[in-house]
Formats: structure tokens, C-alpha cells, sequence
């Protein structure tokens, strides 16, 4: 399961509050009233009353810090990378503060400075699974992916149980043609979580390949027993069953698709064309037209240099 962004958002309560000076008694009341808003899910009066308390108390790294988790859970991730920037001037220097910095840097697709941000995060406490993780997702993002294999390596030892990381592992592995390091990853995430149908059709796809339809099927096949909706694995079992010659088979997963997903274009597409490939000109027309009714306009124009209406 990958991993959610905001894993390890940290409200501080009174007690490591107690130590800071107010300059009024009352911004201690807002602060605590703010956490009670953030604890409730009201994050717009959390923020309200954050406001009020560093008007009492300006510069105080710690209702910045809250004030900034607040506005990333309202999706404002501007002003929280503001109010995270600002609790670090004034002294706040934790890895869960770069931590959530750098998520919300990633969720405005600073990627870049979400690196930085984890990075820091990383130097000042280096056996946190879940900051290598959203580092090493950050490093895919950008391309790099021998360091992201470092970081989900770095995490998967803290913490091995984690199915999203081997997974995701299995996934840059794909990228990166190693399919065999892949299925390694995959496997080892359908063991910690046999319910994970991704990782099952993943692993097809690296089966798939590596040319080993009969594995492939067997996965694809998995992941359908898991989750029977799952129009990909269905499409790719009849790829693989179009690979074997079985074109039956391969019409049925193509057939159940199409009923899975009726208002896919994409899906239409790469049907129609596997139907070429099996000899089926009226089912590549039918598949065709549904995407043109869609509103495709290349399969619109390939109908009509076809000459169908």
C-alpha cells in the first residue's frame, strides 16, 4: 500500500508546550483551543485560533508549527510551507517538522525542494521508514532511481513489514528492465499482504516480460480472485492468453472489461487493437466506435478512413 503523504502529522499538546513563555496567559488558552479544533477535524477554526495565540505570543516556533500542520490537512500547502519555514527560523529544529515540510512541498509538486526537505528530515533521524519512503518516492519522481532504490532499501530494513515499500521497490525495479529483482519485491509483498492486487498484476506484467506467460496468467489470475472488478489484470490475462494462442479466453477478459469499465477510451483502444491482432475486424470496428461515441477523435478519423459511418 503506498504510503499517504501526511503519515505523521504531530499536534503538540500542552505538555510540550509548557515550557514555552507567553507573553500573555490567554495564547496559551488559544493555542490549546486550536489543538481541540485540529483534534475535532476543524482545521479552518484551528487556524483562527493559532492566529490569535501568535498574536499573543509572535515567533513562537511551536504554533507556527501546529498552524502549519492545520493548513496542509486543508489542503493550503502554501501557507503551511510558510508556517513550517517560519517555526525552523524561529528555533524549531525536529525531523518531523522537515517531514511535513517536505510533504508539502511534494503535494504542490516542488519535488525538488521536497528532496531537501526530507533529506534534513533524514540527517536528524535516520531510522524513519516513513521518511525514506516519501524520500525515495520523491527521488522516482524525479528520475532518480538508483537513489530512490537506496532509500526504500534504507526503510524496507527499519521496518520489513511494509508491503507499500517493497512494492514500490518492485515497481522502480520494472522501470529500470532488472524484472526479476521486480518479482523478488512483489512476491515479497503479496506474503506480507496476500490481498494486494496491485503487487499481483505488477508481477504479471514482470512475468509477462521475462516471456513466462504461464506465471504471468497465474498472477493476473490472483489478482482477479482478490478483487474481481479489476479491469486491468483482466485486460492483461487476455493479452497473455492472446500471447498463448488461446483466443477465446482472451475474448472473454476482453469481453469483461468492456463491461468493467464502459466509459474508458483508453481501455476501447488497446482492446480494439488487441482485436486486430486476433483477426476480429467487426469487434475492433465495434470497440472503435465506442471510443469515437466517447468523443476520440483519432479513432473517429480512423472509422472514417475505414469508410465506416
Amino acid at each position: 500500500m503506498r504510503k499517504n503523504l501526511f503519515l505523521s502529522i504531530i499536534v503538540l499538546l500542552a505538555t510540550n508546550f509548557a515550557s514555552i513563555a507567553f507573553a500573555e496567559d490567554s495564547a496559551d488558552s488559544f493555542f490549546m483551543q486550536g489543538n481541540d479544533n485540529y483534534t475535532a477535524g476543524k482545521y479552518g477554526d484551528a487556524i483562527k485560533s493559532y492566529k490569535k495565540a501568535l498574536d499573543l505570543s509572535p515567533g513562537n516556533a511551536y504554533i507556527y508549527y501546529n498552524m502549519g500542520n492545520a493548513y496542509s490537512n486543508s489542503g493550503m500547502y502554501g501557507d503551511a510551507i510558510k508556517c513550517f519555514n517560519a517555526a525552523i527560523e524561529n528555533g524549531l529544529v525536529d525531523a518531523s517538522i522537515y517531514f511535513n515540510l517536505g510533504n508539502a512541498y511534494n503535494s504542490q509538486g516542488e519535488t525538488v525542494e521536497a528532496v531537501g526537505a526530507y533529506k534534513r528530515a533524514v540527517k536528524l533521524d535516520p531510522n524513519d521508514a516513513a521518511t525514506l519512503h516519501n524520500l525515495a518516492m520523491a527521488y522516482s519522481t524525479l528520475g532518480d532511481l538508483e537513489n530512490a532504490v537506496k532509500c526504500y532499501e534504507s526503510a524496507i530494513k527499519i521496518n520489513p513489514d511494509d508491503a507499500g515499500s517493497h512494492y514500490n521497490l518492485g515497481n522502480i525495479y520494472s522501470q529500470m528492465d532488472d524484472e526479476t529483482a521486480a518479482i523478488q519485491c512483489y512476491a515479497k509483498t503479496v506474503k506480507i499482504n496476500p490481498y494486494y492486487e496491485k503487487a499481483y498484476c505488477n508481477m504479471g506484467v514482470s512475468y509477462s516480460n521475462l516471456g513466462d506467460e504461464d506465471h504471468a496468467i497465474d498472477c493476473y489470475q490472483k489478482a482477479i480472485e482478490v478483487n474481481p472488478r479489476y479491469a486491468r489484470a483482466h485486460y492483461n490475462l487476455g493479452i497473455s492468453f492472446l500471447h498463448r494462442n488461446l483466443k477465446d479466453k482472451a475474448e472473454n477478459c476482453f469481453t469483461k472489461v468492456v463491461e468493467l469499465t464502459p466509459y474508458d477510451i483508453s481501455a476501447f483502444i488497446k482492446i480494439a487493437n488487441a482485436y486486430g491482432e486476433m483477426g476480429k475486424q467487426d469487434k475492433q470496428i465495434e470497440c472503435m466506435k465506442r471510443a469515437a461515441d466517447l468523443g476520440d477523435e483519432d479513432c473517429a478519423k480512423w472509422l472514417k478512413d475505414k469508410g465506416v459511418k
